[in-house]
């Protein structure tokens, strides 16, 4: 079964990236059929096949010889990996489903908003629609838990874009809403917080270095997703290493 799952997730993930690529530009994510970017040959069903194909064609478009992504393999991997620790993580195929729709979302969210710094609503509100959807059928959290995870985590937001006047991004708090419709608002709420922390670590290097000022603006999506990936995987062995420190 983990190989099944991995192989799901590498064509999961590539469909993911032509998510990433098409959607903020308006192109339909279904047509046309896959093609180079460069010379709009499409592409065969060897050149389709997840990771293989960028290494039998060494990272060229076997037509033109244009340099493909390296990040098109990534996502694929990535997208592979994480299937098999959401199978790792949840035995109810309902929990399960919901966690392999979650992480799709905010793989593309992630990669989405560090390449055009949007966060489109496509998959912020129809993925919380769809978090609020499965709580129905949930084991885990019920309607209302999943209602208030949306309150909590994208009211946290915000306040803190009304009090910061604009200093978070509408996005923002439509994407940690939809965390907070899959997670409830335990998590989603820490997700903000173990959010602000990865980022602020991932920003001193560049601030020490002088590259970076703490005015420079990095978008804030790609931090909240990894801390949502890493809460809805291991909340409660991260939550009992915290009660342990301060207890």
């Amino acid at each position: 079964m983990l190989i099944v799952f991995f192989l799901i997730g590498l064509v999961i993930g590539s469909f993911l990236n032509v998510v990433i690529y098409r959607l903020p530009e308006g192109k339909s994510i279904i047509y046309p059929p896959s093609h180079c970017s460069d010379c709009g040959q499409k592409l065969s069903p060897l050149e389709l096949i997840p990771v293989l194909s960028y290494i039998f064609l060494r990272g060229k478009c076997k037509t033109c010889g244009t340099d493909i992504s390296i990040r098109y393999p990534i996502i694929e991997l990535l997208t592979g990996i994480i299937f098999i620790i959401n199978y790792f993580c949840f035995s109810d195929l309902i929990i399960l489903a919901a966690g392999l729709i979650f992480s799709s979302l905010l793989i593309v969210l992630t990669m989405i908003d560090f390449d055009h710094q949007i966060l489109p609503d496509k998959l912020t509100l129809g993925g919380l629609i769809v978090g609020l959807l499965f709580s129905f059928f949930r084991s885990d959290i019920s309607v209302i838990y999943s209602l208030a995870g949306i309150m909590a985590a994208g009211g946290l937001l915000f306040l803190i874009a009304y009090l910061s006047k604009g200093g978070m991004g509408g996005g923002d708090i439509k994407m940690m809403a939809m965390v907070g419709s899959f997670t409830g608002p335990i998590i989603a709420v820490s997700a903000i917080f173990l959010g602000a922390l990865i980022a602020l670590v991932a920003h001193l290097p560049g601030v020490i270095s002088g590259e970076t000022g703490m005015k420079t603006k990095l978008p804030f999506g790609p931090f909240l997703a990894v801390a949502s990936l890493i809460l809805w995987f291991y909340s409660e062995e991260l939550f009992a290493m915290y009660l342990s420190l301060i207890l």
